[in-house]
């Protein structure tokens, strides 16, 4: 095979659609060898379709990158054709390729963007979630008592038959707490996050401090008795009163008075400790806390008992063994009633009468 390209002949009514037979004619025209009839030939084949065109700017863009300046003597038509066919094919690879990276690259845009999204609703909905606070209740059972460590490491007793209901995680600039019962607190002090105990009677306002407070529900007095540091406590409607270490205000729950008065702190909280301390308590006080402590209604049936004063100390005594040495120690006669059931099946508060023995 000689170094010309060999003559192709076609009428110009002739439509070439074999990329095989226009292959030679496109090798030859890049190369500057193509003849006069060979380049109509080509002008008519691109001229037929854009997909034609299409294929023929392609190779032209190859040859033109590959083929710098060349020596036509030294072009073999068919090597080059083949050589271009390769490149064609290799050009298609890095197109693919462009395109793979491309998307690749449009896809992590979109991942991006899809968890940016996404820690967006998340952070909406945390703040959603961080504004519904979720709450832990803890119940000591009757006639014990129990401790608390709270997430800010603020201790709580509770005594007997109280409830304490405290956020799971307190929210910065506020550690509010409720209470239904009675509670002694031992406060972890910090002075930008106030601790807030909340009753139905009382709001009490601490940072780093040590309280106990009475607030049965079912009580007609709200008690609160300072053990050390100093506290804000708005009775009621009233405005804050603030309390000192030795002091005891008793609000009544009625008549919305508060009597604020000195007193030995331990005698109110030692019952943490399993203590139970009179100090010439009027026994209406003494069986009125033995009944909130135990879960029992006890009945003066005399009058005259209501006043007289009462001096005991019990520690880890059950109500059977109390009552037991009242009767030792005071002219007292106790009748145990038996618990009964009620319409909801389930059993009353056992009732304890107390008579003046003779």
């Amino acid at each position: 095979m000689d170094n010309h390209f060999p003559n192709v002949l076609y009428t110009r009514k002739e439509k070439m659609t074999d990329k095989d037979q226009i292959q030679p004619i496109i090798t030859a025209y890049l190369s500057g060898k193509a003849t006069e009839e060979e380049r109509r030939k080509l002008e008519d084949w691109v001229r037929q379709s854009a997909e034609n065109d299409q294929y023929f700017q392609q190779v032209r863009n190859v040859w033109q990158v590959m083929h710098p300046a060349f020596n036509p003597a030294e072009i073999d038509v068919n090597e080059a054709g083949e050589n271009i066919l390769a490149n064609i094919a290799s050009t298609r690879r890095n197109i693919t390729r462009a395109l793979l990276i491309y998307w690749q690259r449009a896809a992590a845009i979109l991942v991006i963007s899809l968890l940016l999204l996404c820690a967006y609703l998340y952070l909406d909905k945390g703040d959603a979630l961080h504004n519904t606070v979720e709450y832990q209740e803890v119940k000591s059972p009757h006639g014990t008592f129990s401790e608390v460590r709270l997430p800010d490491g603020t201790l709580v007793w509770l005594n007997g038959g109280s409830t304490l209901r405290y956020p799971l995680a307190f929210r910065k600039g506020e550690r509010d707490v409720f209470l239904n019962g009675e509670g002694y607190f031992e406060v972890h002090s910090d002075t930008e996050n106030p601790f807030i105990v909340k009753t139905e009677q009382i709001t009490l306002r601490a940072t780093g401090t040590a309280f106990n407070i009475e607030a049965y529900n079912k009580d007609s007095i709200t008690a609160v008795t300072m053990v050390k540091g100093k506290v804000d406590v708005v009775f009621g409607n009233s405005s804050p009163v603030s309390m000192k270490p030795g002091e005891r205000a008793s609000f009544n729950n009625l008549t919305k008075q508060c009597l604020i008065a000195k007193t030995d702190p331990y005698k109110w909280y030692a019952w943490k400790d399993g203590l139970m301390i009179f100090r010439d308590d009027p026994l209406s006080y003494v069986f009125k806390r033995l009944g909130l402590t135990f879960n029992v209604d006890i009945d003066l049936k005399d009058s005259s008992l209501a006043n007289a004063p009462y001096r005991a100390t019990f520690e880890y005594e059950s109500l059977d063994e109390i009552l037991r040495l009242l009767e030792m120690s005071a002219p007292l006669h106790f009748k145990q009633n038996k618990r009964v059931k009620d319409s909801n099946n389930t059993y009353e508060k056992q009732a304890i009468e107390v008579y003046k023995r003779k």
